[in-house]
């Protein structure tokens, strides 16, 4: 079963320039996680499953807490806290974009996808 949640937005203090870590920019995140059948969809309990909450919280907990210079590195430590958090999830992929970035020629994002499996 696949469990997502798609197009969470948080402020993060994240870049390689000065300018980046204090003023902060706009980041969304993309987040599927691969799980066994869960017991969850039999009994309607949400202890029996992986909560869409607690993956966000570990996403929030992780881009709006500590400041790093490379988003490879940010979304090296949400998928590291994904897995701690839930031993239910199997694999992971995850996307990260980044907003005003200030690179040459103006895009609207630019980013990074990761694809994990325990």
């Amino acid at each position: 079963m696949r469990i997502f949640v798609e197009k969470l937005h948080f402020v993060g203090y994240h870049g390689v320039y000065e300018e980046e870590r204090r003023d902060g920019r706009r980041f969304r995140v993309d987040l599927a996680v691969e799980v066994a059948q869960p017991e969850g969809a039999s009994s309607d309990e949400l202890d029996h499953t992986v909560d869409y909450r607690g993956l966000a919280e570990v996403v929030l907990s992780v881009g709006e807490g500590e400041s790093y210079k490379l988003i490879e590195r940010m979304g090296d430590e949400i998928l590291t806290r994904l897995f701690d958090r839930f031993p239910a999830v199997h694999s992971a992929d995850l996307t990260i974009r980044k907003y005003a970035t200030g690179v040459p020629g103006a895009p609207e994002c630019v980013g990074i996808e990761i694809q994990r499996t325990r």
